[in-house]
């Protein structure tokens, strides 16, 4: 399709070593109901249209599963797993919704990148996936939605219950079980694949950030 911008060399991964999804979570154990990752997205590429309207819009379009459309809106914490050719590239966390963060990874235009204006992880997200997708590879997005639990204490002279955020443990946790099984995190995770030039300055440690 000529109105699509080309594609950045650099941007372009080889998958083939990582887990698939369906591997990962069998020997994780965590295939099973209780901890049951669904797919609720798809990553396309917008139509012509969206490009006469905008020559600078983002060329990722995420398309909800018909059957989780309800889910793919809802603000709630969960746990989330991009997968290029059905291999593991990313494990995330959002406490927002998949609608939300897929907003947010929108924001990673070049036009954006160039001025500086928005993450690193938004630009680097958005041009993997749009590289694979020229490749023809499937892209897809799978989830985990963390069950809310509340938690009843006294704050100042008054009983409180309220809804804690968790999904940052979760992620940690999920990229951790990544790492034991595999000894990487997975390639577009903070300190591999395309951000590997960028080393990270900080001392080792057990606990293992995928974002």
């Amino acid at each position: 399709m000529s109105y699509l911008p080309e594609v950045l060399e650099e941007f372009r991964i080889d998958e083939s070593t990582e887990l698939t999804i369906d591997d990962f979570l069998e020997r994780a154990k965590l295939d099973k109901e209780e901890y049951k990752f669904y797919k609720i997205a798809n990553t396309g590429v917008k139509p012509l249209k969206s490009f006469e309207e905008n020559p600078d819009v983002n060329p990722i379009l995420y398309t909800p599963v018909d059957e989780h459309i309800d889910s793919y809106n809802q603000y709630k914490e969960c746990v989330y797993i991009l997968t290029i050719n059905r291999k593991i590239v990313k494990i995330g966390g959002t406490y927002t919704g998949m609608k939300k963060r897929h907003s947010s990874y929108n924001c990673g235009t070049r036009k954006a990148r160039k001025k500086g204006t928005c993450s690193v992880t938004n630009y680097h997200i958005t041009e993997a996936q749009y590289a694979a997708i020229s490749e023809g590879k499937l892209v897809e997005w799978y989830v985990y939605d963390i069950p809310p639990e509340p938690v009843t204490r006294k704050i100042w002279n008054k009983t409180r219950t309220v809804f804690p955020k968790f999904y940052t443990f979760f992620e940690t946790d999920l990229c951790g079980i990544y790492v034991e099984i595999t000894g990487h995190r997975p390639l577009l995770s903070k300190n591999a694949g395309v951000e590997k030039s960028k080393k990270s300055k900080t001392k080792k440690s057990k606990t293992v950030k995928c974002k």
